[in-house]
């Protein structure tokens, strides 16, 4: 995945590489007085690399720079990713000249219109803060209004379901719909994943590795595709590893294949 190269009119991802090692940070971010919280050096192996790129800078302020705020920003991509993933951001223009670079926290997800992930901001360089500064103020100055939410205070997500997008947990049960924006947890992780039996997802729960969930996953019409148990088998910050158990083939097939449809429309 790394080798993906995409692009849409008003800028999206051509770099992703979900699981990958991360690219060396830019200078200044992580370092004391770089403005920003402090390093999360021991989880660098979770970060998402993502760069942005728009053809120039008239671009840039037609079509993305409406939706920044100091909190964080709207990126308008057909990609889809789990709610609470960390990504390594680099917004540029298409002749090499960096303008963001941080790291931010996937706070929503939105099938749209428009189509796209809502960043909060967890460390941005000097300059890049002090750009997000200014177009706040030019943004006020003229009176441009964002054209989606930019509150980023908590996870949720937009036009993708119910129940902060799809995700339920209920004492020691999960539900889940599985739509456009929860398909992404059954796929983007190759060592977990529903082709292996099992998915990655969104919990602000803290529980124990082996912990027992009962587990119900349906469509957006609400027709069941799996009723039964699955085991907590991994664990990192706010996402938990569920690997299905005693499952049927039959059922296990049919939920494979409901995700490999959506995951195909999707692209």
């Amino acid at each position: 995945m790394a080798d993906d190269q995409r692009r849409n009119p008003s800028g999206a991802f051509d770099e992703k590489a979900p699981g990958s090692a991360p690219r060396p940070a830019p200078p200044g971010v992580g370092r004391p007085g770089a403005g920003g919280p402090a390093p999360r050096a021991t989880r660098a192996s979770v970060v998402v690399p993502v760069r942005c790129k728009f053809a120039s800078i008239i671009d840039f302020v037609e079509t993305q720079s409406v939706n920044i705020s100091r909190s964080g920003m709207f990126l308008t991509t057909a990609e889809v990713v789990p709610l609470g993933t960390m990504l390594e951001l680099e917004v540029g223009l298409a002749d090499g000249m960096a303008l963001l670079k941080g790291k931010g926290e996937v706070m929503r997800v939105s099938a749209g219109p428009p189509a796209g992930l809502g960043v909060k901001f967890v460390e941005l360089d000097s300059a890049s803060q002090k750009l997000v500064d200014r177009i706040v103020e030019v943004n006020a100055q003229e009176g441009k209004r964002p054209t989606v939410p930019l509150d980023f205070a908590t996870p949720g997500a937009g036009n993708v379901g119910s129940a902060g997008g799809g995700v339920v947990w209920q004492d020691n049960a999960l539900f889940i719909e599985l739509n456009t924006a929860t398909v992404s947890y059954f796929v983007y992780n190759p060592l977990l994943n529903i082709r292996l039996g099992g998915f990655v997802v969104p919990a602000e729960k803290e529980v124990s590795l082996g912990t027992v969930f009962q587990v119900s996953i349906k469509t957006t019409a609400a027709a069941s595709l799996f009723e039964g148990k699955g085991k907590v088998v991994a664990k990192h910050e706010k996402r938990l590893g569920i690997r299905l158990t005693d499952v049927d083939k039959a059922v296990l097939s049919r939920l494979q294949a409901e995700v490999s449809r959506l995951a195909a429309a999707g692209k």
